[in-house]
């Protein structure tokens, strides 16, 4: 009759180490998916402060010929702090990723602000001889063209003219 408890006591034990394995192996799977949505949290509040808009003129003169580059004013209407330089854009000229080296950017405001905050404007400057299969623009023929420009999720467009 002794064996019926130690056969208890071993089918016992056998169940906590199992019921153990669970709990461990469910808590890191909590834990995992709990990060997860903390994470995405984070990119979707980050994505609802950050809104810019471009406020140059299309018929403005954004192109220059001379310097072969056309530059954008982008103003910060969101909340989200920005980098000052305009680093953190990603821009596509006319269907063509335009790399950052072949950008610059400088808040230009009143007060002297070193940060690209709201309400601050963002002079983006492209250079055209650095993005691959652009040219020159103004080669006798009038042209529409397209910037499309992408921060934190938020996207803007801007389309503009040369004339010939």
């Amino acid at each position: 009759m002794a064996s019926v408890p130690v056969s208890h006591l071993i089918l016992f034990v056998a169940s906590l180490v199992i019921a153990a394995g669970v709990v461990g192996t469910v808590t890191t799977g909590v834990d995992r998916v709990s990060a997860a949505v903390e994470d995405g949290s984070l990119d979707a509040t980050q994505q609802l402060r950050t809104d810019v808009t471009v406020i140059s003129d299309p018929n403005g003169g954004v192109y220059n010929g001379t310097e072969n580059n056309v530059t954008l004013l982008v103003k910060n209407t969101g909340t989200q702090r920005l980098a000052p330089d305009g680093s953190g854009l990603d821009v596509v000229f006319d269907g063509r990723f335009v790399r950052p080296d072949a950008t610059t950017g400088e808040v230009v405001s009143v007060d002297g602000a070193t940060a690209w905050s709201r309400g601050d404007v963002l002079e983006l400057t492209i250079d055209l001889d650095a993005v691959d299969d652009v040219g020159s623009l103004g080669d006798g023929e009038t042209t529409d063209h397209r910037v499309y420009l992408t921060v934190n999720g938020d996207e803007e467009t801007f389309r503009f003219r040369v004339e010939a």
